[in-house]
């Protein structure tokens, strides 16, 4: 009877354009009598000639004695190691094989799909080049479930900071520390590098000189790795103009920082579940979404809430538990035509604070459409088509470079402090001011650091006075005092203009009725009306607030004419008799400054 295991003897010469993984010393592996082999050269067995490959053997008894069959599986592919996350979940397996054109490539795979179907698996893997058997594909996924190697490895599940001095990504590493990327695709990538950082600085970093909106766009995208470090939430900001203006070419300037610029460039033609995947993947660098019309209006409020946030919905596994929710923390820079606020209105949504603040509305309406100084060429078309070029020719260099600078430097132990010093520039009046201040102030300190640097080719301060500007504008634009009284008061005042005549009776005795009856009015000494609201013509008239915060709103600009003591009603006769308590608003003070 044969041995439990057959010697091999090997070829004298390997297979052509076949090269060995580096952590493999052997040339070849034992052949059992039944399972796996890895050949990783040309050898024979049984008389049978084996060509580099995974292989299955399978050996029976039969009335001719013994059998046995060696099926090619797949090109050479080895298990290196276990991989898990530093809290012992998340476990998978770093999968190393060599393609089709004899380049050695690696993936992290979750163990998580080997729950399901093989389709996943043998996808990625065939994307990646793995030369496979059409026969025998399934046995693919088989052999890697079967491994077993000793080797651990700590897996990271998204980019960025993985501890306090080493930056994931899913083809580098920066920093100190050993972890990989693991990824359900490892096909998904798009932090593609090309050209040269020379060639970015040349063909756009030089270009934001006197252009602050393509400087905001570069330093937006620079400041997602300061996030962490500074213990901020994402925000982002919203370029508002005219289609072919170049709001769409200034951010993909942006987005040349960490990848291609029009393939790293998203749109918000998207569900709220793909772009909490897109988020997931971008973590701790840009999310560049271009086009706020595609979006679904009744819906990108709550999108703009989450993907600030940094957290996606909460959802149930088939047995009723949670299922992992996805995290991350980015920069958001956003194109339309429309503001955020105007654009939801459309769907019948009111703007919250909360979301005009994470998301800011910037004018793009400059000198020359979203640009102010052309560089010596003839118009914005043919600048926004040299950065545009830029941005597809060099590209990926900038925000690795940033980060390894980042950490290199004097500054990396200090970000809080520093970030404090920017944000004393930026003077408020409310704490709505003070949270969209505090972003211009981390842009601002961004792209000092990378003009430090030595990554945008600028003199010092351009990137402090640029943010400064942009946001006297917007604050200008927007108006002074927290933004959700002046809703409540244009939302009252719009109220009073439309239905003074038809919803508000006469509170003279006997005055003729009116129909769905908002309150009353009255003339006040000097001739003006005050408008005495019901409470639920004032609750529809400023539809989507609780009374409280309506109130809050009327007393910042003392827009209460009357009321009783401790309360904020006063009573008034009906012109049909009995009283009632109402609200007494004076409308001319309703657009006063708050």
């Amino acid at each position: 009877m044969p041995t439990a295991e057959k010697q091999a003897s090997v070829l004298p010469s390997p297979a052509k354009n076949v090269t060995a993984i580096p952590s493999m010393d052997k040339k070849h592996t034992t052949i059992p009598s039944n399972g796996f082999s890895v050949q990783y050269e040309e050898i024979w067995h049984d008389g049978q000639r084996l060509r580099p490959g995974v292989w299955l053997h399978s050996t029976w008894d039969s009335k001719l004695g013994e059998q046995s069959t060696h099926e090619w599986i797949c090109g050479p592919l080895e298990v290196e190691a276990i991989t898990r996350s530093l809290q012992s979940t998340d476990y998978g397996r770093l999968i190393s094989f060599i393609n089709l054109d004899g380049q050695e490539r690696k993936w992290a795979m979750p163990n998580l799909l080997l729950a399901g179907k093989s389709d996943s698996i043998l996808g990625t893997l065939l994307t990646m080049g793995l030369d496979v058997s059409y026969e025998h594909r399934t046995k693919v996924t088989a052999f890697i479930a079967g491994q077993r190697p000793s080797a651990r490895v700590i897996a990271a599940t998204e980019t960025g900071w993985h501890g306090d001095k080493l930056f994931i990504m899913p083809r580098q590493n920066i920093g100190e520390g050993q972890a990989v990327y693991q990824s359900e695709d490892a096909t998904q990538d798009d932090y593609r590098v090309g050209g040269t950082l020379h060639g970015w600085q040349s063909s756009i970093g030089s270009m934001c000189a006197g252009n602050p909106l393509l400087l905001l766009s570069i330093c937006t995208s620079l400041a997602g790795p300061i996030l962490f470090h500074v213990q901020m939430k994402g925000g982002g900001f919203h370029l508002v103009g005219d289609s072919s203006t170049g709001k769409t070419i200034a951010t993909i300037a942006g987005a040349s920082v960490w990848g291609h610029g029009e393939k790293f460039l998203r749109t918000w033609l998207a569900t709220g579940n793909g772009l909490e995947g897109i988020a997931n993947e971008r973590n701790d660098t840009i999310l560049a979404l271009d086009e706020i019309g595609e979006a679904d209006a009744r819906e990108v409020g709550a999108v703009v809430y989450a993907l600030a946030n940094g957290t996606g919905k909460t959802r149930a596994t088939r047995s009723g538990s949670a299922k992992k929710t996805k995290r991350w923390r980015i920069m958001l820079f956003s194109t339309g035509e429309l503001g955020l606020g105007a654009f939801m209105a459309e769907g019948g949504q009111r703007i919250r604070a909360g979301q005009e603040i994470r998301l800011l509305d910037i004018s793009a309406y400059r000198t020359h459409g979203a640009w102010d100084n052309l560089h010596g060429m003839e118009d914005g078309r043919r600048f926004s088509d040299a950065i545009r070029k830029g941005s597809m020719t060099h590209y990926g260099h900038a925000g690795p470079e940033f980060v390894r600078r980042l950490i290199e430097s004097e500054e990396f132990c200090h970000l809080p402090d520093l970030l404090e010093k920017f944000r004393d520039q930026y003077p408020c009046c409310s704490g709505q001011e003070s949270r969209a201040a505090e972003r211009f102030a981390l842009v601002a300190m961004t792209g000092e650091l990378a003009i430090s640097f030595g990554i945008l080719p600028l003199p010092a301060g351009a990137a402090r006075e640029a943010m400064r500007e942009l946001f006297a504008s917007w604050r200008a634009v927007r108006g002074e005092g927290p933004s959700e009284n002046r809703k409540v008061l244009d939302s009252i005042s719009n109220f009073i203009a439309r239905h003074a005549e038809t919803r508000f009776q006469s509170a003279a005795v006997g005055s003729p009725a009116v129909r769905d009856r908002a309150g009353l009015w009255e003339e006040a000494a000097d001739g003006s009306r005050l408008y005495l609201f019901n409470r639920s013509g004032l609750e529809e008239a400023a539809k989507g607030y609780d009374l409280g915060r309506v109130v809050r709103a009327l007393d910042s600009v003392g827009a209460i004419a009357k009321r009783e003591p401790g309360k904020n009603q006063a009573q008034k006769r009906l012109p049909e008799g009995g009283k009632d308590r109402f609200y007494w608003i004076n409308p001319e003070l309703l657009s006063r400054p708050d």
